[in-house]
């Protein structure tokens, strides 16, 4: 599977037949059915259900939703490296589904299945959360409303959400497509990286105001102008280190648009886990 720092200048498209499977998915077996991209935003969702009651007390009355969260992140990790869906039990006690969805190589996001459980019994972590028996008793109370599956059906529903996966691919109903204002922006960077040069600049010629670009490359593609900006620049310094291999850190600097040499080291040795003369000797090797 291709990293997804490879793809950032593509969106991810969906079909609206996705959409109506998801929504049937989710009517089928009343769970809560999230297409999240690969950055970890929702997308769609199924029949649009709302958390369940009990999700709600944990991450609104008990002011723990950073924590599922965080969970969820770290588990969408994980199903990358299992390349297959997987099924867990949330901080919360909760039983939930993670599975990557891959498009022609490409990771393209997840789709995630939760909000169950699979006893009638309260999880004792669940219940640790409580602050008082009032809340016990209303945690008690939501999580006997969650919906309930059996080891046996859990496995029927993997199985089944590998071939929804499966099927949305064959049918190409998700499928990329060139960011327009992506592509735009990595294209003023690349023309122009050895200059100086602005976000204002950038939002100006793009016909945006300086937030809404911020914003864009944020939400997005979680990185920011400054950030585009130096990796374009290191990058330029190995390019020309690579054709110059007797080129002084002065000079190298200067070529890929840093005007301070002294700055240059310093963001290289941190983004590179070496210092830039390191980096020529071990290329000239």
């Amino acid at each position: 599977m291709e990293s997804m720092e490879n793809h950032n200048i593509q969106e991810l498209f969906l079909n609206d037949d996705v959409q109506k499977l998801l929504d049937n998915f989710a009517g089928m077996l009343d769970l809560r059915v999230t297409f999240f991209s690969r950055f970890g935003l929702p997308i769609r969702r199924g029949k649009e259900m709302p958390n369940t009651g009990f999700c709600n007390f944990i991450q609104q009355k008990l002011g723990l939703l950073d924590k599922c969260m965080d969970v969820d992140r770290i588990m969408r990790e994980k199903v990358i490296e299992h390349h297959a869906p997987i099924s867990y039990t949330c901080h919360a006690g909760l039983r939930e589904i993670v599975a990557p969805v891959v498009i022609g190589g490409r990771l393209a996001g997840f789709l995630m299945v939760g909000q169950f459980r699979s006893g009638d019994t309260i999880p004792a972590c669940a219940l640790a959360y409580c602050r008082s028996s009032e809340e016990r008793k209303l945690l008690e109370k939501s999580f006997a409303a969650l919906p309930m599956l059996s080891d046996e059906k859990l496995e029927a529903i993997i199985g089944t959400l590998q071939m929804l996966i499966d099927y949305i691919s064959a049918r190409e109903l998700a499928i990329f497509r060139p960011d327009p204002l992506k592509c735009a922006i990595d294209k003023y960077i690349e023309e122009n990286y050895a200059n100086d040069i602005y976000l204002a600049d950038l939002a100006a010629l793009l016909g945006k105001s300086i937030s809404a670009v911020a914003q864009f490359l944020r939400n997005k593609y979680h990185t920011c102008f400054k950030e585009l900006l130096i990796e374009r620049r290191l990058c330029a310094a190995e390019e020309y280190w690579k054709q110059h291999p007797n080129a002084s850190i002065r000079e190298c600097a200067a070529a890929a648009g840093f005007k301070d040499q002294f700055y240059f080291s310093r963001i290289f040795r941190k983004k590179r886990a070496m210092s830039p003369r390191e980096f020529r000797t071990r290329w000239n090797h």
